[in-house]
Order: C-alpha cells, then structure tokens, then sequence
C-alpha cells in the first residue's frame, strides 16, 4: 500500500478532527483549548462547546489524571462527571499544558469492575468459610477424641473383656476415628494459612534447634514403622532467624509427617544449609540471606504428573484416594506458610533421591511481604 499516495489524494482531509479517539489540549490551568469532533462525541456536546471548559468540568481530577498519565506514561481510567460513563485516558505534556487522548472504556470498565466486585464477593464468603471452620474446630473434635479415647480404654478391658471380633470392630473404630481427626486438622490447618489466623510473630529463633525438635517428635510418633529419619545440618550454617517459628515448626511438621505416613520402610533425609547465590540465581528466586531446607525420601511413590498439583488441595478433590487429599490438604498449608514467611516451596523428582521437597526462606522476612 502506497501510503503517500493515499494522503497526496487526501489534501482536504483535517487529521485533527478525523483522529480515532477523542482529543484534547488542555492548558496548565485546566481549561480546554481545543477539542476535535471525537471529543465532542464522546461528551455528546455539540462542536465547539468544550474548549473554555476546564477538563474537571467534564471528568472527575481530570487535570490530575492528565498530569499522572503524563508523568508516568500510562492509561488511566476516567470517568464523566455527568454521566456513568468511563474513558480510557493517556496525556502526553506539551509547551503550555496537556495533549489528551480519550478512549470510550465504558463497556469495558463495567465488565471488569463486575468481575472485581465477584472476586471480593467469592474471597470474602471464602473467608467466612475458613473462619467459621476454624472456630467449629473444637466442637467437632472433642467428640471425636472422645471416640477414639473410648475405643482405647474398652480395647484395654477397661469395660470389660472384649472378644476377638469386637477388638477387631473396635480397632477399626479406632483407626477410621483417628483418621477423620487428622483429616479434619490438616482442613483447620489449610484454612488457618490461607487466612493468617495462625498464632504467630517475627522472632529470632534457632532454626536448626527448630527442625530438630520436629524430627524428635516424629521419631517418636512413629516409632513402631521402620522409617528412619537422617539430619544433616550443612557445614557453617547459621543458626539464627527472623522469622515465625510456630508456623516454621508446622511448616515442617506437615512435610516430615506426609512421608512419615505414606512409607512404609525405608529413611526419610532432612537436611538444612545456608542457599547461595548461584542456587538461588538458578531457580529464578532472589539472591538474599536464606535459609534452604531439604526433606526426601526415595520410597515415596509419586508420579511425575502428580507434581504440578501436589501443594493444590483444590485439584485433587475428586479423588477417590483420601491419602492423596489428606496429603494435599497438609501440603497445601506448606504452601501458604513459605508464602506468607516470603520463601518458596517446591518438589521435583530424583533417580537417586526420589521425591525431594525444597523450601528457601529468607533469614528475614522483609517487612513490604
């Protein structure tokens, strides 16, 4: 196409008044010089009655969105002062004030703030869901505690003497009790971290100090499978944090209990160590004092297409194995904690290691996360 053709055929034509959007030149005091027939339009005013306006007149701040726009080069939303109407607003400055382009948004605007308005709407009964699900928590598991306590004190003949069926019946009792108590814990935990409700501050602590006291717990809990639990603690690490230990501890808990559940012989390896610049550079995450925490077990069966949504409770909801939504309901509060401490969790799997889960948190949180 043959471009100076075209405009040698169109010697009449006013580019002003035949632009594509509405624009006007706007003065250092706010008053419109000049308005082609596009920003007529857009204001449904006969031609010639916006200049000698001022552009507040016909938009809410306009002259301050014109300023803003101009110095920071971007669109801003605009809106009539007369009618429910939006405009998509950029401005560049000139000798004297303001050129001013307007675009008619309003279909657009309305479309997205709906959305908006259905996000909040959504985030905010899913907040009252996670909250009322945390306060129900101890109605719901006195009772269950009391199932399982019962079942424990008839199985140790505190009712007198059971027969082999009904030992038989009540392990079941027992074991299906205890079950539904974790399950129903790690749904309190989730939705704990997804609304900040834990208990918990920014404090120093010693994090190594931390992570054992976890594998201590473990070892002991389940002391009756032949898992064993190895730490290593890498050479000169630092010890001290700035961060939230109770959520750390839980963090941790959640990610050594997961395996702990799921194997049945074998070891699980935990080790932590200083993450350094080149780790960190590598996997895209910001080079800063943090702490990186290791957790695997090359017993653990998982298929490489489970990784994608491992930490995600929400897409596993469907499936009919409840150890997989047990596991992603605790995984899934993993998740959240790394991201509300302002570190990162991930897991991949290794011919020699077999699923390996990486956390990095910084030493200190910084105070804008």
């Amino acid at each position: 196409m043959d471009i100076l053709k075209i405009l040698s055929m169109q010697k009449n034509l006013n580019v002003q008044d035949n632009l594509p959007d509405g624009v006007l030149i706007v003065g250092t005091n706010g008053v419109i010089q000049w308005a082609n027939d596009v920003a007529h339009d857009l204001f449904h005013m006969e031609q010639g009655l916006l200049p000698t306006k001022s552009i507040n007149d016909i938009l809410d701040n306009g002259y301050d969105l014109a300023s803003n726009s101009a110095n920071t080069h971007k669109a801003l939303i605009a809106k009539n002062t007369q009618s429910d109407e939006y405009y998509e607003l950029t401005s560049r400055e000139i000798e004297g004030g303001y050129i001013v382009a307007l675009r008619d948004s309003t279909k657009n605007y309305k479309r997205i703030s709906n959305l908006l308005e259905e996000q909040e709407t959504s985030q905010k009964i899913n907040s009252d869901k996670n909250r009322f699900l945390v306060k129900l928590a101890n109605e719901f598991n006195s009772p269950i505690q009391s199932v399982i306590g019962f079942s424990q004190g008839l199985l140790d003949g505190l009712g007198g003497e059971v027969t082999e069926k009904q030992e038989k019946y009540l392990n079941i009792i027992k074991r299906n009790s205890s079950e539904l108590l974790y399950f129903f814990n790690k749904l309190v935990e989730l939705s704990q971290t997804e609304e900040n409700l834990l208990e918990d501050e920014d404090k120093n602590f010693d994090i190594v100090n931390a992570l054992e006291c976890i594998i201590k717990a473990n070892r002991i809990n389940y002391g009756d499978k032949p898992v064993k639990i190895d730490f290593e603690v890498g050479a000169d690490t630092k010890r001290t944090v700035m961060q939230k230990e109770n959520s750390f501890k839980l963090m941790m808990q959640n990610l050594i209990e997961t395996l702990m559940r799921e194997i049945d012989l074998g070891n699980v390896n935990v080790t932590i160590s200083d993450a350094d610049s080149d780790f960190l550079t590598a996997r895209n995450l910001p080079v800063k004092a943090s702490v990186l925490v290791t957790v695997s077990s090359v017993n653990m069966t998982i298929m490489e297409s489970d990784l994608a949504t491992l930490f995600n409770p929400y897409a596993v909801v469907d499936s009919a194995n409840k150890k997989t939504i047990s596991r992603a309901l605790a995984l899934g509060s993993v998740a959240n904690i790394a991201k509300d401490m302002g570190g990162v969790v991930w897991a991949e799997l290794s011919p020699m290691k077999g699923l390996i889960f990486n956390i990095v948190i910084p030493r200190e949180k910084a105070k804008d996360e």
